[in-house]
């Protein structure tokens, strides 16, 4: 449970009590309903399969808000974007990037009030067409859950945290738990980032960096991965 789950909740008396006072007061459960609103005005629907939610989140603040914020503005940074992940999640929405928010200053704004922005900006990975059977232009495709992304940075950091490339609703998934490298020839390394769960490929745990083949299978809490090669040929890596 996150600390705004706690606070709607009335178990978090503590931080509770800096934002109740006070009726027409901005509150962190404020932010965090507006944050989902924006992430749902600014879907793409790609096709059938596939929603494309924004990754990047602005929130505009005065600067009254903002200071009343500031002592915890990390801690709900965090929630923040926990909140903007799982809602995806929940809607089967996919990012191009890692989530993240930002809380900014704008006496434009009203006190009491505030306005969000957000746009889509790349990370490590693209979204993949479900027909592709091979990884194009030299980029490795990972399938999860039906769902596919092209690989297009040397390095792909997957997990549960919000500024994971690829971010996983999979409570068995530490923040950063894999690291998938690129490297010259079309070759993939997979390292474990010291998960609590570990991950496994092929069957096999690792505990030290693994060259992938073609279709090799990583499992990772709850969820499985297949790695497509580029101009993979059959018998590939065998």
């Amino acid at each position: 449970m996150g600390i705004l789950d706690r606070i709607e909740r009335g178990l978090d008396r503590g931080v509770t009590s800096i934002f109740s006072p006070g009726r027409g007061q901005l509150k962190p459960l404020d932010l965090a309903q507006g944050l989902k609103r924006e992430c749902d005005d600014q879907i793409q629907v790609l096709d059938r399969t596939r929603t494309l939610a924004p990754n990047a989140y602005s929130v505009y603040l005065h600067s009254v808000d903002y200071d009343r914020f500031a002592s915890w503005q990390e801690t709900l940074v965090e929630e923040l974007e926990r909140v903007v992940v799982e809602h995806a999640d929940k809607q089967r929405y996919m990012f191009v990037g890692g989530v993240s928010v930002t809380l900014e200053r704008d006496d434009e704004v009203r006190q009491g009030r505030f306005e969000t922005e957000s746009r889509t900006e790349r990370g490590s990975v693209a979204p993949a067409t479900s027909s592709m059977q091979s990884a194009p232009g030299g980029h490795p495709i990972l399938e999860i859950d039906e769902q596919q992304y092209l690989l297009t940075g040397a390095i792909t950091v997957i997990g549960r945290g919000g500024d994971a490339d690829i971010i996983l609703e999979d409570t068995g998934v530490s923040r950063h738990h894999i690291e998938l490298r690129a490297e010259d020839g079309g070759i993939v390394v997979a390292t474990d980032l010291g998960s609590t769960n570990g991950t496994y490929v092929d069957g096999e745990r690792i505990r030290t960096p693994v060259t992938l083949r073609d279709r090799s299978l990583i499992k990772i809490g709850r969820t499985r991965m297949t790695i497509l090669l580029p101009d993979a040929t059959p018998g590939a890596g065998q």
